[in-house]
């Protein structure tokens, strides 16, 4: 059906170049909100058409170094839960030579290494034990296009270690003998080429019951001499994460978990808008993190999401990422990209035949998006269904 605008007249031809212009800046400068959802009337709210549960691949490996892809955590430990599926992550991780070390170190004798692991993160029994075994890695690996239920060959057993779920810092030193059979190349120009790093998992036969994740730019191989503490940073980190099904939720509840390759599939039903001319769009969504709280045990709610066009050919592309709002509740998606891409379809040649939020892959965790699907607000109350609000370009005075 030809789309016309009586307000304003776009050529659909350069929408998808508009759309590429708009990624380059996500923060929507020129495209302002004019007025508050429901409260102006060049704001038209549309509830989603559809919403569903669908697969989307979870990469969770990167770097730690900065370098593209980032992943800015690590996990391993495992956990069991009754409401979102038992859980269990292995950790692998590879370090590169320090940019500087003090004078002297190459000289002198290398007496001690530890894998040193700054925890940020925690699901599970919070007063919970988390035995660990640190493995050598086979061989060569990446963790480049390396999805969330991936494993690699490590089955050079080096130490064991427990820990609890109150410790922030984990120290795992590695075994005398594996330090002095490596301190020659540990402070040489070949140390990033001799190793394949190690994987750190839980205990065969025993059951922890959380699991803790790492800040990977902090975390370290720590090298120590007579005179000096040394730390070589994490490159390469990975986390293998497996995941039992969870228990179904409530009706009005619509759930999806980190770590599992689950995203949620929303289309919106605009065509009664065509004849409009967009300054803003805005998606808006809400969770009930109550619905996955539980005393001593940590389930923690979604703190940023990803926002995804989906093409035709099932290919999707990355609009904007959303932090959680200061309520604790609720994500809006707003930028000069999301209402390119609205504005697309409000001219009938749509960038995207639908759009998926799912968790940001940079960060890797195990947080729970307990999404609200209704039921209607009562009068007076505000709206958590998920919508989409235009902001039309209002007509001239």
């Amino acid at each position: 059906m030809p789309v016309t605008f009586s307000r304003l007249i776009v050529p659909a031809s350069v929408v998808l170049v508009l759309f590429v212009a708009a990624c380059q800046d996500p923060s929507g400068v020129g495209l302002e909100l004019i007025g508050e959802e429901g409260s102006d009337p060049n704001v038209l709210v549309a509830l989603a058409a559809s919403i569903e549960v669908v697969e989307q691949e979870d990469f969770t490996g990167g770097f730690a170094n900065g370098n593209s892809p980032l992943q800015s955590r690590l996990m391993v430990g495992a956990a069991s839960d009754p409401l979102l599926g038992d859980v269990t992550a292995e950790a692998y991780l590879d370090f590169t030579p320090p940019d500087d070390v003090p004078e002297g170190f190459f000289d002198r004798t290398i007496t001690g290494a530890s894998i040193r692991l700054v925890r940020n993160y925690a699901y599970g029994d919070s007063t919970g034990m988390l035995p660990l075994t640190a493995f050598e890695i086979n061989e060569d690996w990446s963790p480049v296009g390396a999805i969330s239920d991936t494993s690699f060959a490590a089955d050079n057993q080096l130490a064991s270690f427990t820990v609890t779920s109150a410790d922030t810092v984990y120290t795992l030193p590695l075994p005398t003998a594996w330090v002095a059979e490596h301190a020659e190349v540990l402070q040489s120009d070949t140390v990033a080429a001799a190793f394949n790093g190690f994987k750190v998992s839980v205990t065969e036969s025993m059951t922890p019951g959380f699991v803790a994740g790492f800040n990977s730019a902090e975390s370290a191989l720590r090298v120590f001499t007579s005179q000096d503490t040394v730390d070589y940073p994490l490159s390469e980190v990975f986390t293998s994460i497996v995941r039992e099904d969870a228990a179904p939720p409530p009706p009005d509840i619509s759930l999806i978990r980190d770590g599992a390759g689950e995203a949620v599939r929303i289309t919106f039903d605009i065509e009664s808008y065509v004849d409009q001319a967009l300054a803003n769009a805005t998606l808006r969504i809400a969770m009930d993190p109550a619905f996955i709280e539980e005393p001593g045990f940590a389930r923690p709610a979604a703190e940023r999401l990803a926002l995804y066009g989906r093409g035709s050919n099932g290919n999707l592309v990355f609009i904007e990422s959303a932090d959680v709002n200061e309520d604790g509740r609720t994500f809006a998606f707003t930028s000069a990209s999301f209402t390119v891409a609205v504005q697309s379809d409000l001219l009938g040649d749509s960038i995207f035949e639908s759009y998926q939020i799912a968790f940001l892959e940079s960060s890797s965790t195990l947080n729970a998006l307990p999404l609200i699907l209704g039921p209607a607000p009562a009068e007076g109350d505000p709206e958590r269904r998920p919508r989409v609000a235009l902001t039309l370009v209002p007509e001239p005075s």
